[in-house]
C-alpha cells in the first residue's frame, strides 16, 4: 500500500507517486557496486600468473652511437632522480617515450609471463616489488622498470614447491655422499 503522502494528483487529475525518497538509497547502492567492481578488477584472474609493472622508456636510433650515448645518459639521470625519491609517475609522464604508458604514469597493467622481451620479462619476475631496476636495454630502447605487484597462480606455486623439494632432496643426498635417485622412466 502506498501512503497518501506519496501520492499526488498531477495536472490531468491522475495519481502520481513520489519516488524521490528512493533516490539516495539507490545512489548509495550504485556507488557501493561501482567500488566493488573497481576493487575486483585490480587483481588478475587467478588462472595464470601475472605481473604488474611500470616503466620509463628512452628510445634511441640503433645506428647512431651518439644518439645511443645521449639516451643512456638521459636514462641514468632519470634513474638517479628516482633513487633520490622523485615520483616515478611524474617522471614517466614527463620523460618516457612510450606514449601509451607515459600518460598512465608508466603503468603497463597486468601481463602474463613471456609477454615482454626476454630481459624485461626476466627482471619483472625476479625483482622485488617496488625496486627500481638498473637500466635495461631492449630493441625498443632503455627501460627503467618498477614492479608494482605480482600474482602467482596456485598451479605455478605448486610447481615451484615441487622444484624446491627436488633441489633440497638432491642437495641432501649429495651432502651424505649418496647419489640422488633417478626419476622412473616411462616404458
Amino acid at each position: 500500500m502506498v501512503s497518501r503522502e506519496e501520492e499526488q494528483l498531477d495536472v490531468n487529475g491522475e495519481i502520481t507517486r513520489d519516488w524521490a525518497r528512493w533516490f539516495w538509497p539507490a545512489l548509495i547502492v550504485a556507488l557501493i557496486l561501482m567500488i566493488l567492481l573497481l576493487w575486483a578488477g585490480q587483481r588478475p584472474k587467478p588462472r595464470a600468473s601475472a605481473v604488474r609493472a611500470r616503466h620509463i622508456l628512452i628510445t634511441f636510433n640503433a645506428n647512431d652511437a651518439v644518439d645511443r650515448s645521449r639516451a643512456l645518459q638521459r636514462a641514468m639521470e632519470i634513474r638517479g632522480r628516482l633513487l633520490h625519491g622523485e615520483s616515478f609517475e611524474f617522471l614517466a609522464r614527463q620523460y618516457s617515450d612510450d606514449s601509451y604508458s607515459a600518460r598512465r604514469g608508466g603503468d603497463l597493467g597486468w601481463a602474463e609471463r613471456g609477454t615482454y622481451e626476454k630481459e624485461f620479462d626476466t627482471y619483472c619476475w625476479q625483482a622485488q616489488i617496488g625496486e627500481i631496476s638498473d637500466i635495461i636495454q631492449t630493441k625498443h630502447g632503455f627501460h627503467i622498470i618498477q614492479v608494482t605487484d605480482r600474482y602467482i597462480s596456485d598451479a605455478e606455486r605448486y610447481e615451484m614447491e615441487l622444484e624446491e623439494r627436488a633441489r633440497s632432496a638432491a642437495g641432501g643426498a649429495q651432502e651424505s655422499g649418496e647419489k640422488p635417485e633417478a626419476a622412473p622412466q616411462a616404458p
